[in-house]
This record gives structure tokens, sequence and C-alpha cells, in this order.
């Protein structure tokens, strides 16, 4: 298994030492394209080594940096899993009951592939669980995936014509597929004007959102994708819904045992978060 740990750390140092090489050289654009290459053959890679790893009964390696003894320990500047942040869901997109007693605020990117594994386990959540959990989604368009903020800008338009979810689901569904070509297809298919769908895509409040997205994430120590705050309660990476449903659980009976002491409903989230840590 120290196989695995080493490879997980390779791409990463390549990366560094490729940027001190270029440092001074003047071209960025080069050195963008590569990082990029670089970025989409280690997120190969390692889908495949958890793949790996699940299959021989052994948790994922935790990447590079975990404090050593704890491997639940958070990483310095990272979200601690025991407390409970303040994460406000503001204008996000979501799915389930709009004043739902457990709130799932992830971050995500489209170009991510680990992003796209979770897709399901969000799905089965909205299944079990209906109404009584809201799912929001925030975009963390992450810099060496040169597709994720076009994509999430796509999201974006198509939610303003009421089909930010189907955008979400095609987008996830073809990531390699990324392009303004197959953006405007796709709003297409989707019966959106794709006229107001293109200018929607420029307009510079869309993009604000994302970005204000992204520094939220940052914000609160959510620098990778995916990450999930389940009222508040930090969560990382493509977690099975098992994980996902130990959280929801015992969220659930918080909410239920503040509704019997007269929270309203629609209070719950806000009364849990009121008091979270607003940074790791």
């Amino acid at each position: 298994m120290k196989s695995i740990i080493i490879t997980r750390a390779i791409g990463i140092g390549f990366a560094v030492s490729l940027m001190a090489s270029c440092q001074g050289s003047g071209s960025f654009a080069k050195l963008q394209e590569q990082l990029t290459a670089i970025a989409d053959k280690q997120d190969t890679i390692l889908a495949k080594l958890d793949t790996l790893e699940t299959k021989i009964g052994q948790a994922p390696a935790a990447r590079p940096g975990a404090p050593a003894g704890d491997p639940k320990a958070p990483k310095p500047g990272a979200p601690d899993p025991k407390a409970t942040y303040k994460v406000e869901v503001g204008d996000a997109h979501f799915k389930g009951g709009a004043n739902a007693k457990v709130v799932v605020v992830e971050w995500s990117d489209f170009q991510c592939p680990f992003c796209s594994r979770v897709v399901p386990t969000l799905k089965e959540i909205e299944k079990n669980y209906g109404d009584d959990v809201k799912v929001a989604f925030k975009h963390n368009a992450l810099p060496m995936h040169k597709q994720a903020r076009p994509a999430a800008l796509s999201a974006e338009a198509a939610g303003k014509q009421g089909k930010f979810w189907e955008m979400h689901d095609l987008m996830f569904a073809n990531a390699k597929e990324l392009t303004d070509e197959n953006f405007a297809k796709w709003a297409g298919e989707l019966g959106l004007n794709v006229d107001q769908f293109k200018k929607d895509m420029a307009d510079p409040a869309l993009g604000k959102k994302v970005d204000d997205n992204q520094k939220q994430g940052t914000s609160l120590g959510a620098r990778g994708t995916p990450a999930f705050f389940v009222n508040g309660r930090y969560l990382s990476g493509a977690q099975p819904f098992d994980a996902f449903k130990v959280l929801i659980d015992e969220e659930m009976k918080e909410a239920d045992a503040l509704i019997a002491k007269g929270v309203a409903k629609e209070a719950v989230y806000a009364e849990v978060i009121k008091g979270g840590k607003t940074a790791p």
C-alpha cells in the first residue's frame, strides 16, 4: 500500500517542479496546458486507486499531508469534521424541501471525476429522504480544470430558464465533452432559448455568483471537490451513501428535538448553524 500512497503524491510533486522550471519563461499558456493534462491524468489515476483500495478491503489512503496517527484528523486549514460550521445556502440551486430538517451543501466541479462519481449517491439521498433533506449545489471550479468554470456558467445560465438540474445531470454524464458547442447543443436539447442562454453565460452577475461560491467554500476550508456540509458538519470526498446516512440521521434527530422544543421547522437550519464556525 506504500506504493499507492507514493503514487498519490507524484502528480502534485511533478506539477510543482514543472512550475518552478517554467518560471520566467513567459510561456504561461503552455504551462497551463501542461498542468491541465497532469491534473486530468492524476484524476484518472486517483479514481482507479480508490477503486483498487476498495476492492482489497482497505479505505482510501490519506492524501499527502494528513497528520500522523489519526487518519480522521483534519489537515491544517481544513474543516474539522467534529465541528459545526455556519454554512449559508444563499441563492444556491437545491433539491428537496425548501424547509428541510437537514441541509446538505455541496461544493463541486463539473470536470472533477470524483464529483461525477457522487451524483448517484446524492440521487439516493433524494430518493430516501424526500423533502426532509435539502441538497444545495455550490461551485468550486478548480483552476486545473479548464472547462469547469464555463460549465458552472452553463449550469447557472440553464438555471435562469429553470433547467439547472437537467444541465447539471447532462454535464456530469458527459464530463469529458464539456465544450462551448456542447453547452449550446445541450441547451437546445433541453428546450431552452439558446440565444438567451448564451447571453446569460456571458452575464457578469452569473460569473460573480460562481466566483463567490468558490470564495465561500475556500473561506470554510472546503478547497477540494467534492466537499459537503451536512447541517454544517463537514464531509469530504465522494463518500458512499452510508457515510452520508450516518450524518443525516444524527442531524435529523437533532432537528426533531429542536422542533419538539418549539423551533419552527423552517427555522431549524438557521438555529443549527447560528453559532457555527466561520473558518477552519
